[in-house]
């Protein structure tokens, strides 16, 4: 989130030589003087109280301008603006006003409810600290009573929440050692921004604990050193290259090229330095300057340990500075004059209060904290954390019956999020029973960080409680912490579950579900348009990704649930401990994985042997090489069901060599610790013997279905590989003379993966695989201008599914010439001296029937409507569902993510 902070800094150039402010503060209607009435300079510790007789004096070093605040309990606060220029000492009057609107502390109290506090944690937030800041937990406000909030309702632009309080604010801040009076004039929040200001007065906290006091200092200095303050006023001294701070400037985002996380590969590239007397700074001849921004820059926090998930080998703090007018203005001291000229975002956007220091505040100039990020740098557990992953799932509904399918959905979460598409895309689901046996298995793929399955229970299946778990093979790394574990009921026939009912309490940012809906009928089921509206807390449309179920409300009992998206997110707060090293010895699948040992036949051949694997007659295959003792991992393949699998060491010749012996994937032990469902049985009372099974429909004998011919060719549908991660068409081809010229608009190919080595990019043309071969050989022969389109899988997330062959991308050519309808080859793969191995892949599983055919009567069921991967477009959900006759009400399930993350669980009932 994008932070405006609007501190209304009016200071001028530097503080230079003592001087006085003096004057008196009296009541406007009657004159009278205010005793013991505050007066200070705002955003600093120099403040004073008036006497009997109203008057205050106040002496320091003030710079050029300065907004001096008066205030008293009761009283309208009154700001003025003072200047220094050629004076010493200034004399100042305040008249205050009786504030009538005054509540008392216990009619505020009463008017609080449960609305008040969640818009109160969501003010504590953006106010005092984000909530994974170290000093939250050390920074108090006195008295929230005081706050109060309104949803503002813009004639133009998005509503807002704003908050106001009739009394300064009182803040206790152990963090930083100061009390803090904060004279609150605006308070507002944003989906996507946030920005308060006010007047501000610091007293420093009094202690005799010497050890308190050094900490104070300590993180005083920390975070001065480490402020835009700071920042500023390094490049005013043109000293970009200080031994805090490292400027680069963020270049455009280049079309043709992919941005990694490696912070060496993207120098020079994505960023580059900013070298001394790069940027410019003009005197605006007031004591102030201007510093001119060109676009946008980065900031490396160099003494600033921090996890950051932008750069996979940076361990310090990132911010990002953007000047929307190309300029900012600033004091000698570094304060930013006019807040709205400056864009802040990553670390220095995390400014709050608990951070914020006073403008009078001076460092010592000798703080140094390499020891502590030497620590960071050097600590396995930061490292490995950021490669951490963990599975979330869900079910079409809460509990099941001995035969039915269980559909399944979810979504990985990452503590690296730039890690994704470098990490697992296979994902293990076990049903455990009681007895902590793994009575069933499904692999399903992990794509674009979503999973979509369906497990087919046993019509055996004993009723009882089971567990349902999910992890991935690289999981085993990190241990039970990261896998998936979640209740998994099965129902007796004739039975269903009752729980007992709880009021959930709303959560901090919630989302509004709004669902509308208008039925059809037709001959073998009714068509509803269902139509779900997504408003965030200020009614403002939201989009996000989430997993959808319809159930019907007569025959489906809604349990409270146990594995909800937003408590597995807690997960993210988890750190490795401190001590954790690891060898990483379970690798990451990208695909399906084999794993073996080669057994050399004579001594004579080397330690390190290449690893022919071919998925069934050519239709994948790829080269792995042995370590020095034998052992070999490959992975990529793409596949369901089970399918043949040869494998074998090949020589110069081709010629087959040794042996191999397969080895099976380690499996994590099953936990004791396992969770469930509190609940109790009892018979329904209208026998209902539906089941949730793909199919099972009634033909209607009368129905004439027409005949539909499938007019769109395999090379327009991608030859079912899904869509390319670049392409262009005839038209722009035409143009193009080289194909220098094609590959240098489109994109250029890298290797992504974590830790695998790739080949050339594979070429398929007019649907024929040509892998393993110099892409150039094959566009040797031809030109652009006969070119139909050319198409680019270039991505981890669109290259997965062409297996090992894909590995280092893809290039689809279509030509003028070539409509074919599929892929053709006379390759014909020979066996001879390979070993075959059935190995499993993908569990396939009867996808959810969205659409029945029309031709046939729609039976009723307990789930309506199943959609693991729905969406939002600004803010709207639109489905056709097929609806069975018969059916009365339906129960709606949410569950998903916003677009900037915040997680939503949603239960709706509808009458039809």
């Amino acid at each position: 989130m994008r932070l405006f902070l609007l501190l209304l800094f009016c200071m001028g150039n530097g503080f230079c030589f003592s001087q006085s402010i003096s004057g008196t503060v009296r009541e406007k209607d009657s004159g009278l003087p205010l005793p013991f009435a505050n007066v200070f300079v705002n955003n600093t510790t120099l403040g004073s109280s008036t006497d009997a007789a109203g008057r205050f004096q106040i002496s320091g070093n003030f710079t050029n301008e300065i907004e001096l605040v008066a205030s008293f309990v009761g009283y309208s606060t009154e700001v003025k603006t003072i200047s220094f220029r050629n004076k010493k000492d200034v004399q100042v009057d305040f008249v205050l006003a009786f504030n009538e609107s005054n509540l008392t502390e216990i009619e505020l109290k009463a008017k609080r409810d449960k609305s008040w506090e969640r818009e109160l944690r969501r003010f504590k937030e953006v106010f005092l600290a984000l909530p994974d800041d170290p000093y939250r937990s050390q920074i108090e406000l006195e008295n929230p009573w005081v706050v109060e909030f309104e949803k503002v309702k813009p004639e133009k632009g998005p509503n807002y929440l704003q908050a106001s309080a009739q009394e300064p604010l009182k803040i206790t801040n152990k963090a930083l050692g100061y009390r803090i009076d904060y004279y609150l004039e605006d308070f507002r929040v944003l989906r996507n921004g946030s920005r308060f200001y006010g007047q501000v007065f610091y007293s420093p906290i009094d202690s005799s604990d010497e050890k308190e006091i050094n900490k104070w200092e300590e993180a005083r200095e920390s975070n001065f050193h480490s402020s835009l303050r700071h920042l500023n006023q390094i490049l005013l001294l043109n000293s970009s290259d200080s031994v805090y701070f490292k400027v680069y400037h963020a270049l455009p985002e280049q079309m043709d090229r992919r941005r990694t996380n490696d912070f060496q590969e993207e120098l020079n590239e994505s960023i580059v330095l900013v070298s001394k007397d790069s940027i410019l700074r003009r005197p605006l001849g007031d004591g102030n300057f201007r510093i001119f921004l060109q676009g946008r820059m980065e900031v490396h926090h160099l003494d600033k340990p921090w996890r950051n998930d932008y750069y996979t080998n940076i361990y310090h703090a990132i911010s990002w500075i953007q000047a929307p007018d190309g300029y900012y203005d600033v004091d000698r001291k570094g304060v930013l004059l006019n807040p709205t000229q400056l864009v802040l975002s990553g670390y220095l956007s995390r400014q709050r209060m608990a951070r914020i220091l006073p403008l009078d505040f001076e460092p010592e100039g000798n703080f140094v904290t390499e020891e502590a990020l030497q620590e960071v740098i050097t600590s396995p557990a930061i490292r490995f954390n950021r490669l951490r992953e963990k599975a979330w799932l869900t079910t079409n509904k809460p509990y099941f019956y001995p035969g039915e399918t269980a559909w399944v959905g979810g979504r990985m979460l990452y503590q690296g999020p730039t890690m994704a598409d470098s990490l697992s895309r296979v994902l293990y689901v076990d049903l455990i029973n009681s007895k902590l046996e793994v009575i069933q298995s499904a692999t399903f793929p992990i794509e674009q960080g979503k999973i979509s399955g369906g497990l087919a229970l046993s019509a055996d299946l004993a009723p009882g409680d089971y567990v349902m778990r999910g992890y991935t093979h690289w999981n085993q790394n990190f241990g039970e912490l990261d896998q998936f574990v979640a209740p998994f009921l099965v129902m007796e026939s004739g039975f269903q579950p009752k729980v007992e009912a709880v009021e959930s309490e709303s959560v901090q940012g919630e989302i509004t579900v709004k669902p509308d809906f208008s039925l059809s009928d037709s001959l073998s089921y009714r068509v509803m348009d269902l139509k779900l509206e997504f408003l965030d807390e200020f009614q403002n449309p939201i989009d996000g990704e989430f997993i959808l179920s319809l159930t019907d409300g007569e025959t489906v009992v809604e349990l409270g649930q146990a594995n909800s998206l937003e408590e597995e997110l807690n997960w993210l707060d988890k750190k490795l401990p401190d001590d954790f090293d690891s060898p990483l010895s379970y690798p990451i699948e990208y695909g399906i994985s084999v794993q073996g040992k080669f057994i050399a036949d004579n001594k004579r051949r080397p330690a390190i042997n290449p690893i022919t694997v071919v998925r069934g007659d050519l239709e994948d295959y790829g080269q792995v090489m042995t370590d020095s003792l034998g052992n070999f991992w490959a992975t990529g393949l793409y596949y369901k069901d089970t399918a043949q699998i040869a494998i074998a060491a090949m020589d110069e010749k081709r010629r087959p060599y040794g042996s191999v012996e397969l080895l099976p994937l380690n499996r994590p032990k099953v936990s004791i610790n396992h969770p469930k469902l509190s609940y109790t049985k009892e018979p329904i009372l209208i026998e209902n013997k539906e089941l949730d099974v793909s199919g099972d429909y009634i033909l209607l004998e009368e129905f004439v279905k027409e005949e539909v011919k499938e007019r769109e060719t395999m090379a327009e549908r991608n030859y079912d590989y899904g869509i390319p991660t670049r392409e262009m068409g005839q038209e722009e081809l035409e143009k193009m003379a080289t194909w220098e010229q094609v590959f240098g608009k489109l994109a250029s190919f890298s290797n992504y993966n974590y830790g695998e080595n790739t080949g050339p990019p594979m070429v398929i043309l007019n649907g024929q695989k040509f892998p393993f071969i110099d892409p150039g050989e094959i566009l040797s022969t031809l030109v652009p201008a006969e070119v139909e389109s050319i198409k680019l899988y270039t991505d981890n997330l669109s290259k997965s599914i062409f297996g090992m062959l894909g590995y280092a991308g893809v290039i689809m050519i279509e030509t003028k010439k070539g409509f074919r309808t599929g892929p053709e080859s006379d390759r014909k793969f020979n066996s001879e001296g390979f070993q075959i191995f059935p190995v499993p892949g993908f569990t396939d599983f009867a996808e959810f029937p969205k659409n029945p055919p029309s031709d046939q009567y729609l039976k009723r069921k307990p789930t309506v409507y199943w959609e693991p991967n729905a969406e939002t477009t600004e803010g709207l959900f639109k489905a056709k569902v097929k609806v069975p006759y018969g059916v009365k009400s339906i129960q709606i399930r949410v569950e998903g993510r916003t677009s900037d993350g915040e997680a939503f669980s949603k239960m709706l009932k509808i009458e039809l």
